[in-house]
């Protein structure tokens, strides 16, 4: 009999390491597919759509509110926009555990960070190179890409940073799913200039995780907006949008009635048999030379005379 209750645990040196991570589960599971035909469970990711938008004063992440690929038929949802410090705020998109574990961790190295320089405001810079560095020691099992945003004496800056550990300091990103990224992509590109005010920077992104929302089934409308300015204030709140979709055309659903019989005739049918043997001498006057019914008949003569014949004899 299949006991898996003994190997529930991990191995010693697979426990939970300092960064927080720990790959013991994977092994674990890796071995009871491979003694018991154990199926573990796939891993839940947020597939929402968060997006960045670097403008004049500051910086904007807005992200979608959208249920997790296990939790779709019920209401609940996944954080995908976390805060580092109060001038640095990350938008993720990917595994639900390991996004939570890596702004956990982001957070509480940056705090550190603050008190041992002993100023103030971190720089953004710090958290992209701690962040990425991260990744890429893990070699890609850190299923996570961010968008981190923030202002700093800088000014204001935002990093795209891949699961693989790579970075890249853009003035506009989207990340998602396929359809989602790729739709709020088109609205970035098209909409953004250098010389954004924030109401336009602010309108753009909400315009842009919008568009993702059309594309995708299981998005709500409600969106988180996080702006960010150079005079180190915030504004965080939440936008309950009204996404304005394809109306539908209205489905026609009639019932099914029987045609209304307004007269009947009874037209007496005999059998072919019989209709040939009554058919009279005249019938080839009604009917065309070559057809079907002409050529029966013909035959059917013949036969007749040929029996007759054969009994007179």
């Amino acid at each position: 009999m299949f006991n898996a209750a003994s190997m529930l645990q991990a191995d010693s040196h697979c426990q939970r390491s300092s960064t927080g991570f720990s790959f013991g589960n994977r092994e674990r599971d890796r071995k009871l597919a491979h003694r018991h035909g154990f199926i573990p469970m796939p891993p839940e990711i947020t597939r929402s759509c968060v997006v960045g938008v670097k403008y004049r004063d500051g910086v904007i992440i807005a992200t979608d509110r959208k249920a997790t690929a296990a939790g779709m038929a019920t209401t609940n949802s996944m954080k995908t926009l976390y805060r580092l410090q109060d001038n640095i705020y990350i938008g993720c998109y990917g595994v639900c555990g390991d996004l939570h574990q890596v702004a956990r961790l982001a957070a509480a190295q940056m705090e550190l960070h603050r008190l041992q320089t002993h100023s103030s405001k971190v720089p953004v810079v710090c958290a992209n190179q701690f962040i990425k560095h991260l990744l890429y020691r893990f070699h890609g099992k850190i299923q996570v890409n961010l968008l981190v945003g923030g202002v700093d004496s800088g000014g204001p800056s935002l990093y795209f940073i891949h699961f693989d550990g790579t970075s890249d300091k853009i003035p506009f990103a989207a990340n998602g799913p396929g359809q989602l990224e790729l739709a709020a992509m088109a609205v970035l590109e098209k909409g953004w200039h250098a010389n954004l005010a924030e109401q336009q920077a602010e309108a753009l992104a909400i315009d842009a995780v919008k568009s993702g929302i059309r594309n995708d089934l299981f998005s709500d409308s409600l969106i988180h907006v996080c702006v960010l300015r150079t005079d180190y204030s915030l504004n965080l709140y939440d936008k309950n949008l009204a996404v304005n979709l394809v109306p539908k055309q209205a489905v026609r659903r009639e019932t099914l009635t029987l045609p209304k019989v307004l007269f009947a005739m009874d037209h007496p049918l005999q059998p072919v048999a019989k209709g040939l043997h009554s058919a009279s001498q005249d019938a080839d006057k009604f009917m065309a030379k070559g057809s079907r019914t002409a050529l029966a008949l013909e035959r059917h003569r013949a036969r007749k005379s040929k029996e007759r014949n054969e009994t007179d004899g």
